[in-house]
C-alpha cells in the first residue's frame, strides 16, 4: 500500500455510555506507514475512542454516531466486531480480556481458525509468531499462570498471526519489563514499515518521542494535535493533562524512626508454581515498618507469585515470619488483616455495584464529607455512580489503591501500582503510598517503571535467573 494513502478516517466520533455523552465531534485520521500516539488523563476516553473503531463500541450501554469511519477505504460503520477484525487488530490495555482459549497455543491456532487458515500451515504460522515474540516456552501453559507481562506477549504474537490494515495498541508495555520494551518497539516500527497504521494509546510519553504524531484527548472532548518535537505551547498542554511534570522529592530512610521494628523476614525461601522446579529460590529478605521496597525483574520472573507466596497462595519451602511468627502459624483471618495486596488485576477484588459504594464500605467509619475528598482527590467525581467493572483500567487501578489503602494493615503488597495511570496520577499514588509508610506501614511494590523505583524505594529487590538478590539501591 502507497504511504501516502490514509488508512484510517474518523470524522465526528459521538461516543454515548449509559446516558453520559463521553465525547463528540472527534476526528481523526493515520496513513499508511505512520504510527500515531493518543495520550490523555487516565479515565478521559482514550480506550472508549479505540472501541469505537475496532466495533466493542457500539452495544448495549453504549451508542455511537460517525459521519464517517473508515479503514483501507471499507466502511466500518454498522460492521460486526468481528467483520472489523480483517481490517483492524488490537492489543488490549488488559491482554487476559482478550483470550478465549485456555493456552496461548490454542489461542493462537483458534486466531487463525477464525481467518479460514489453511489448515497445513497453522502450526509453523503459530511457531514462527511464537519465535518473534519470544513466547515459545509459554505456548503450553495455562494463561492462570501468565503474568500481566506474559499475557501482553502473547497480545502481540496474536495480533501479528493476520495482516491487517491497522493495528490498536492499548498501553502495550503496561506489564512488560522495560528491558524488553526495545524489542517491541522494533516489532512496531516493522508493522508501520510494511505500510500499516499503528495507533498507540499510553502515558509513557518518553517510549514515543520518536513516532510521527501525537494526539491528545483532553478532558473536555477535545482531540488536539500535538507537535513533536514539543512546543512550549503543548508542554502545557501537556502538563495541565497530568502527562507530564516533576517528580516528587525522594524518599529518606526510615531507620530513624523505626530501627527495630521487623514485619517480614524471609530466610532461605523457594517458591513454587509447579512441584518439582522452583520458580525462585534462595529468598534471603528483611522488610521494616516504615520502608518502602521496590521488587523488579523481567515479566514472568516471579514477583507476582512472591506475592502469593506471602499470602499462603503459592507453596514455597523455607522460612517465613509475619511480624515475628512463623507464616504457617499464622491464621487466615489474622493474615489478611494484617496485609493487603493490591492485585495486578483490579478488577478481581471489587465488591459492590457503584464506585461511591465501594469506598463507602472500605472507608465505613469515614464521615460522607472526607469520602467525598477522597473521591475528588482520586477523580471519581464524575464515576461515582458507576460501577467498578466499567471505570477505565487506570481508574480500576486507583480504586483497587485506595480500598486497600485504608484499615490497619502492617504490610502493603502492591503489584504495578502506576499501571494505566497518567502521570500526574501515578505520583498521587506513589506519594500517598509515601505518607502511610512514613507512618508505619511497611510495603513492597513490584513495578517495571524505574523512574517511581529509583525515587521511592528505600531498598530494592532483583528477581533474575530464578534468584532474588537485594540491591542497596535501584
Amino acid at each position: 500500500m502507497d504511504k501516502r494513502d490514509t488508512i484510517l478516517r474518523l470524522r465526528n466520533a459521538r461516543l454515548e455510555i449509559g446516558g453520559t455523552t463521553l465525547f463528540s465531534g472527534l476526528s481523526m485520521e493515520a496513513r499508511a506507514g505512520e504510527i500515531v500516539l493518543l495520550a490523555g488523563r487516565s479515565g478521559v476516553g482514550k480506550s472508549s475512542l479505540m472501541h469505537v473503531i475496532s466495533g466493542y463500541y457500539p452495544n448495549e450501554d453504549a451508542a455511537v454516531d460517525c459521519e464517517q469511519l473508515e479503514v483501507a477505504g471499507h466502511d466500518l460503520r454498522g460492521k460486526s466486531l468481528l467483520e472489523r477484525t480483517r481490517y483492524v487488530r488490537s492489543v488490549f490495555q488488559n491482554a487476559r480480556l482478550s483470550f478465549a482459549m485456555a493456552t496461548p497455543y490454542e489461542e493462537m491456532l483458534f486466531c487463525l481458525e477464525n481467518f479460514c487458515a489453511p489448515v497445513h500451515q497453522m502450526e509453523e504460522r503459530v511457531m514462527k509468531q511464537a519465535r518473534a515474540c519470544r513466547i515459545q516456552p509459554l505456548l503450553h501453559r495455562e494463561f492462570a499462570l501468565l503474568s500481566g507481562g506474559e499475557l501482553q506477549k502473547v497480545a502481540f504474537a496474536c495480533a501479528s498471526l493476520v495482516e491487517a490494515p491497522l493495528y490498536l495498541l492499548d498501553e502495550p508495555f503496561a506489564n512488560i519489563d522495560e528491558e524488553s520494551i526495545p524489542y517491541f518497539i522494533e516489532r512496531i516500527k516493522r508493522w508501520a514499515g510494511q505500510g500499516k497504521a499503528v495507533c498507540v494509546i499510553d502515558h509513557r510519553l518518553d517510549f514515543w518521542d520518536w513516532v510521527d504524531r501525537w494526539y491528545l484527548l483532553d478532558e473536555r472532548g477535545t482531540l488536539q494535535i500535538i507537535g513533536v518535537p514539543l512546543s512550549a505551547a503543548d508542554t502545557e498542554s501537556l502538563k495541565e493533562n497530568g502527562l507530564v511534570g516533576d517528580l516528587p522529592p525522594k524518599s529518606a530512610k526510615p531507620e530513624w524512626r523505626y530501627p527495630q521494628r521487623e514485619v517480614l523476614r524471609l530466610q532461605d525461601v523457594s517458591i513454587f508454581v509447579s512441584p518439582d522446579e522452583p520458580l525462585v529460590r534462595e529468598i534471603n529478605v528483611r522488610l521494616h515498618a516504615g520502608e518502602m521496597a521496590a521488587l523488579i525483574g523481567a515479566s514472568g520472573a516471579g514477583k507476582t507469585s512472591f506475592f502469593r507466596a506471602l499470602l499462603k497462595q503459592c507453596p514455597f519451602r523455607g522460612s517465613i515470619e509475619l511480624l515475628g511468627r512463623p507464616l504457617g502459624k499464622v491464621k487466615k483471618k489474622e493474615l489478611y488483616a494484617s496485609v493487603g495486596l493490591v492485585f495486578q488485576d483490579p478488577s478481581l477484588q471489587f465488591m459492590a455495584v457503584r464506585v461511591s459504594e465501594e469506598i463507602r464500605i472500605s472507608f465505613p467509619h469515614l464521615p460522607e464529607a472526607a469520602r467525598q475528598e477522597w473521591m475528588g482527590r482520586f477523580h471519581f467525581d464524575a464515576v461515582q455512580d458507576v460501577s467498578p467493572w466499567l471505570i477505565s483500567q487506570g481508574q480500576q487501578r486507583r480504586l483497587a489503591f485506595l480500598t486497600m489503602a485504608c484499615g490497619d494493615k502492617k504490610i502493603l503488597l502492591v503489584d504495578e501500582p502506576t499501571y494505566g495511570q497518567d502521570f500526574q496520577h501515578a505520583c498521587l499514588i506513589m506519594t500517598l503510598l509515601q505518607g502511610l509508610c512514613r507512618r508505619g506501614l511497611a510495603c513492597i511494590f513490584a513495578s517495571h517503571d524505574r523512574r517511581f523505583v529509583n525515587q521511592f524505594a528505600h531498598q530494592v529487590m532483583r528477581i533474575r535467573d530464578g534468584r532474588m538478590e537485594v540491591l542497596c539501591h535501584a
